[in-house]
């Protein structure tokens, strides 16, 4: 059946509802299990390949649930939980002041996703590269705004993530390409289609 056929329905279903539930569960067990171990290393310092995952995640979610906000939701969720399980998490940043860069990332991947629906890679590329850069100015912003001086060394270590986080989602988009490719005519994806519009 053609997916642009199917007339969707415009609120979330209880299926699409438990599925995101279940990808956001996942997304955050798997950063608290390889986010120490990683950072235990001192790779992370320099390029944040513990993202590829959780980015390869998001885009799969978006894809099988795919309606605006879907990615929103997933972030402030994922954000939530995370500062309850790690308070210090994210450079410092106060409180719920944490969910700023989150949401603003998770509404760019959403935007971004609306976009060449009938082109598949030039959609997610568009959404990964485009919500990994917007996510760190925006991260480093609020780190500024409460305290980090803008320094010069500030100025390169921000160079620095933005060229990474592109390389790396540049490797997730590819890697949920694929995914997406041997998943989307499986079983499971076509029963939630046909849930989701029931």
């Amino acid at each position: 059946m053609n997916d642009r056929s199917v007339k969707k329905k415009p609120y979330f279903t209880t299926v699409e509802i438990l599925f995101l539930s279940s990808m956001i569960g996942l997304d955050f067990v798997y950063g608290m299990v390889a986010g120490p171990l990683l950072s235990a290393s001192g790779i992370l310092e320099v390029i944040r390949i513990d993202m590829v995952i959780p980015v390869v995640m998001m885009l799969i979610t978006r894809l099988l649930v795919d309606k605006f906000g879907t990615l929103v939701i997933y972030e402030i969720v994922w954000g939530i939980l995370a500062m309850l399980a790690r308070p210090a998490s994210m450079g410092g940043i106060p409180a719920f002041m944490k969910l700023v860069p989150l949401m603003a990332y998770g509404l760019i991947l959403d935007s971004c996703m609306e976009l060449f629906r009938d082109r598949l890679y030039a959609r997610l590329l568009l959404a990964g590269v485009i919500g990994g850069f917007v996510n760190q100015f925006v991260f480093m912003g609020i780190r500024v705004m409460f305290g980090m001086p803008w320094s010069t060394a500030v100025k390169v270590f921000l160079g620095i993530q933005i060229l990474t986080n592109i390389l790396v989602n540049v490797i997730a988009v590819h890697l949920a390409f694929l995914v997406w490719r041997g998943v989307e005519r499986s079983g499971w994806s076509q029963r939630l289609r046909a849930w989701r519009t029931s």
